[in-house]
């Protein structure tokens, strides 16, 4: 008998520890939106960059380095795409990463999601109550469909989010890129030969300018895309450190490519009237892919956002002859494509 009051008292033991653990639980996790003995249930949002070439959260780092504004413009939507509210994350709150949401009733939202933009590069509509998420758009502010300035980074993302009637809740809101950049250097081979920084005119063309709230392009129209940064560096050569070779260096930047062909890259001797280098740009730059780990051709552009082509070209008399062009690691002969078709 006293064997099985022991057995008993150790099943009431376990009972008893099991319901005061559960009981503190109830009390750390517990959160209502009626009852003020509770504390209110807490639902925290965090922006991040994985749709990288690396496929790892690049956010903060990508806003510590912003050329202008450090801001994510939040747009809050009931389930159907009504505007309800928004809200501008900067500074400390952007910092920290963790935007509170506790406010919102329980329900089901569209949140929507646009990282620097800013008054002097982009122009975009501001929701109204009441208005749909799909008549939100954004542009890059041209002059005469031109663009000869650097872009503040651009990010975008669209996100279904619902508070539940209870408990907490930690939602990552993915975010993608819409700038790219794209660094040109172009070496003559010509040892002694003085470049300036005008020698070359550059230009990128596209079809897109705008993009609405899914982050696809509305309009068809052409624009182009310019450099915003030219000069002039000096290379030694491997095997005679006294010669020296000029290389001008551009940049310019575009909006979100789109893989459809339309877009161009033109490089033109200032002296010269045709361009010695003409090209399906995104099919160009679809090249500096590698081999191992493909992407399909989409992906790959709004994954990559930094390119880098080098042109190397004979000069003489007043004429340029592009020798081949490299596109990061890889080699474009003159025979691989059709360089000189004009527009």
């Amino acid at each position: 008998m006293k064997k099985k009051e022991n057995i008993q008292d150790i099943f009431k033991g376990d009972a008893l520890r099991l319901t005061a653990y559960l009981a503190l639980l109830l009390v750390a996790v517990s959160c209502d939106y009626i009852h003020d003995k509770l504390p209110l249930c807490r639902h925290t949002l965090r922006f991040v960059y994985y749709h990288n070439i690396k496929h790892a959260d690049a956010f903060a780092y990508e806003m510590v380095n912003q050329s202008m504004e450090k801001n994510v413009h939040l747009y809050i939507y009931d389930n159907e795409g009504k505007f309800l509210f928004s809200r501008l994350i900067e500074r400390s709150e952007l910092e920290k990463n963790e935007i509170d949401l506790s406010d919102l009733p329980p329900a089901t939202y569209r949140l929507l999601a646009w990282a620097g933009l800013n008054e002097t590069d982009y122009i975009w509509t501001e929701p109204v109550s009441g208005s749909s998420i799909d008549d939100f758009r954004m542009a890059v502010k041209e002059d005469e469909k031109r663009v000869a300035r650097e872009l503040s980074g651009l990010f975008q993302g669209e996100l279904k989010y619902t508070i539940p009637t209870g408990g907490t809740t930690y939602t990552e809101f993915p975010l993608v890129k819409n700038t790219n950049k794209i660094r040109f250097i172009l070496i003559d081979v010509n040892h002694g030969t003085e470049l300036t920084a005008d020698a070359f005119d550059i230009a990128a063309t596209t079809t897109n300018g705008d993009l609405d709230a899914h982050n696809e392009p509305k309009s068809n129209a052409h624009l182009t895309w310019l450099p915003y940064l030219r000069k002039v560096e000096s290379i030694k050569a491997a095997s005679d450190t006294t010669s020296i070779y000029d290389a001008v260096c551009t940049e310019l930047n575009t909006l979100r490519l789109i893989d459809n062909g339309t877009g161009t890259l033109r490089i033109r001797y200032a002296s010269e009237e045709k361009p010695f280098f003409n090209v399906n740009l995104t099919e160009l730059l679809k090249l500096t892919q590698i081999e191992s780990h493909k992407l399909p051709g989409q992906e790959y552009l709004d994954r990559q956002d930094e390119y880098v082509i080098t042109a190397y070209v004979d000069i003489a008399g007043g004429r340029a002859h592009c020798l081949y062009v490299m596109v990061d690691d890889w080699i474009v002969r003159l025979e691989d494509i059709n360089l000189n078709t004009e527009m």
